[in-house]
């Protein structure tokens, strides 16, 4: 009786098993920074290279950046935790890549340096 049982059940607990492992790789690429921090990098080599402008790099820096916290904040609900508000970045001078100066935001590396200054 519990072999026809066992039997009978099979099917929908295969099911269930795949469906819980279709979820965990779902919630593993809706979570996964890595591609676009592969992005941002490979923009920085870009802007490098001289193939975009520094107008266009800020452009598509904020976008990038906006996608990485919006993850974070995707994975800090996941946790149960709250997301985090993002924070107004002070306007500074600082110097790009290429050597001008400009207000505003700029690179993440130049905004890393703005905050260590500051401390």
């Amino acid at each position: 009786m519990f072999l026809i049982d066992d039997l009978l059940s099979l099917p929908i607990s295969g099911i269930k098993f795949v469906l819980r492992t279709l979820q965990q790789v779902a919630e593993e690429q809706y979570t996964d920074t890595a591609p676009a921090k592969r992005r941002l990098l490979e923009l920085q080599l870009a802007l490098e290279s001289g193939e975009i402008s520094e107008k266009e790099y800020v452009r598509q820096e904020e976008n990038i950046l906006r996608e990485l916290r919006e993850i974070e904040n995707r994975k800090r609900r996941m946790a149960g935790a709250e997301p985090e508000e993002a924070r107004a970045l002070p306007q500074l001078e600082v110097h790009s890549a290429l050597g001008h100066e400009s207000s505003g935001q700029s690179g993440a590396a130049t905004q890393a340096k703005a905050v260590k200054k500051a401390r």
